[in-house]
């Protein structure tokens, strides 16, 4: 699948306060390109099924759905894709298993990680963090710099930017090169959902007009 104008993948947030299906629901209403779903904690059966609530919340409003780490999930669900991370099941035999037609994204924080995700069979690359992020204490972060660099050897492949990403700061995140941003606490984190996507959105959209 070959992604155009994917500008804004929201991750669920795992909280007490909103359901994943209202974060996805008002994300979606907000302007979300692509819904990921994340979840590390819910056993088997409530991931699933909750999969496939948020997969039909996804299709009414015409937005991608993904799921993180799980391509058993997305195979199950007929998700639209899955994202892997550097330790998750090699991207060959998640293509096995998906097929040809569905997302496959894959992490890749350092130059060297780049390099390898672009001798696979991925549809874009997620690079961070960014910024430093709550979501990931442990991630290193990388910065502008580190993205512009690495987009210049992503010439055919997008590069979704990670990490301490908000409407603050996402302008120069795509000023630096990012086909677009992936974030969790921004979006789906957060006591106005709908809003902030749009806010996020609505940045994104007015520098690629004025550009």
């Amino acid at each position: 699948m070959l992604l155009k104008n994917f500008e804004l993948l929201c991750i669920t947030s795992s909280r007490t306060d909103v359901s994943y299906q209202q974060q996805v629901e008002l994300a979606c209403e907000g302007g979300a390109d692509i819904i990921q779903f994340r979840d590390n904690s819910l056993p088997d059966r409530d991931f699933l099924a909750t999969a496939f609530e948020l997969k039909n919340i996804c299709k009414k409003y015409k937005v991608l759905f993904t799921v993180n780490n799980r391509v058993d999930v997305a195979r199950i669900v007929d998700a639209d894709g899955v994202h892997l991370g550097q330790k998750d099941i090699p991207v060959k035999y998640a293509r096995e298993v998906l097929g040809d037609s569905k997302i496959i994204g894959l992490s890749a924080s350092t130059l060297e990680q780049v390099k390898e995700a672009l001798t696979q069979d991925i549809n874009y690359i997620g690079h961070g963090a960014i910024y430093s992020t709550d979501t990931k204490t442990d991630a290193v972060t990388r910065g502008l710099s580190v993205l512009k660099n690495i987009k210049q050897i992503c010439k055919n492949i997008p590069v979704i930017a990670i990490g301490g990403i908000d409407k603050t700061n996402v302008e120069e995140v795509i000023k630096a090169g990012a086909d677009g941003v992936a974030v969790v606490k921004a979006v789906c984190g957060a006591k106005d959902i709908k809003r902030e996507a749009e806010e996020i959105k609505e940045v994104i959209v007015r520098y690629r007009n004025d550009r």
